[in-house]
């Protein structure tokens, strides 16, 4: 299998590196991370792990992991090791379409397209151009950038691994790439164990496909740098709780205020409905011995004519009632001279 020579990388290159940097740091950290479930994620990890591989098909990677490795200045083996922990070296049955059994991420370097606003992908789809393209290599596509495309996903896969701190060893910023790469939370501690055990091992031994992660060294970089982090995570986790649990008891105790108000509420209607109406009494009429005591009120004066003077005013005078005729006199009466 021949590789064609790397043209060289020019101003135009650094352009589009410097554009990509500069929209991942404008970017949230949440939205660049590639992030996946973690419920299933351990049984899933486990069984491609276990998935045997034939070597020579392995090897057929290695051109594409070294080239990467050399452009972006990340560990290949780091990028080999990632390649076997996600996919099995693209043998996975999903690898080349679709989506995985999580329904977020595809291709062999397991890359995430629903996540955003700009998913994990977009941001690094275009890694590729800083690289040369080998003339064969397995699964080549016709368009490029391809999520499927092996060369296009390891390219990219390497510029996720630089942004994330990742170098030429397999050391602290390494782990924390690999942590990065699968996403922040408790199976990316076991995660980013076990894909530096495996790279070390190969650095150490030699690239062997199909061997199981030495547990030893998965303890010494659990030791050295995944216990402090699940600690903090684990801390996270109880905080994020207590919070959840205090909001949920002041939601608890906002709907009991809410339903002791109705219900005074309903309860006062009630009382008000079962009250009769207020019947209104009529006025008591006045009594008699009240009329002499009330004094109709005087009439308004009549205002006096300018015309006249006091003078002028003769008082009436009142007219003496006629007296009564003299009863007739008797007969002794008269004799004796009383009558006349």
């Amino acid at each position: 299998m021949g590789a064609s020579v790397p043209p060289p990388y020019g101003a135009q290159d650094h352009a589009v590196e410097l554009a990509r940097s500069a929209q991942l740091r404008a970017t949230p950290r949440s939205a660049h991370r590639a992030l996946r479930p973690s419920r299933g994620a351990a049984a899933y990890y486990r069984r491609t792990a276990r998935k045997r591989v034939r070597r020579a098909t392995a090897i057929e990677f290695l051109p594409l992991h070294r080239e990467a490795g050399r452009r972006y200045g990340v560990a290949w083996r780091l990028l080999a090791s990632i390649h076997r922990q996600e996919t099995a070296f693209s043998a996975a049955s999903t690898t080349y379409h679709g989506l995985n059994d999580f329904g977020c991420c595809a291709g062999p370097m397991q890359f995430n397209v629903t996540n955003g606003p700009v998913s994990t992908w977009k941001l690094y789809r275009d890694a590729f151009r800083a690289g040369g393209r080998p003339k064969r290599y397995p699964h080549r596509t016709r368009h490029h950038p391809s999520i499927y495309d092996d060369f296009d996903a390891i390219m990219a896969a390497a510029a996720l691994l630089r942004d994330s701190g990742a170098g030429t060893s397999l050391d602290e910023r390494a782990w924390q790439a690999a942590y990065s790469y699968y996403g922040h939370d408790l199976y990316g501690v076991t995660y980013a164990n076990e894909v530096l055990a495996r790279a070390v091992a190969w650095e150490r031994d030699g690239f062997c496909p199909n061997c199981a992660v030495d547990p030893s060294l998965v303890d010494q970089f659990d030791d050295a740098y995944g216990r402090a982090v699940r600690r903090e995570l684990t801390a996270d986790d109880r905080r994020r709780e207590k919070l959840k649990e205090r909001r949920r008891r002041a939601a608890a105790r906002a709907r009991r205020a809410r339903t002791r108000r109705a219900r005074r509420e309903r309860a006062a209607s009630e009382r008000a409905a079962r009250q009769p109406p207020a019947r209104i009494r009529p006025s008591k009429p006045p009594r008699a011995d009240d009329d002499a005591a009330v004094k109709p009120p005087a009439p308004p004066a009549t205002p006096a004519d300018t015309t006249t003077t006091p003078a002028d005013i003769t008082p009436t005078a009142t007219t003496p009632a006629p007296a009564p005729p003299p009863a007739p006199c008797s007969a002794i009466e008269k004799l004796l001279g009383d009558c006349r």
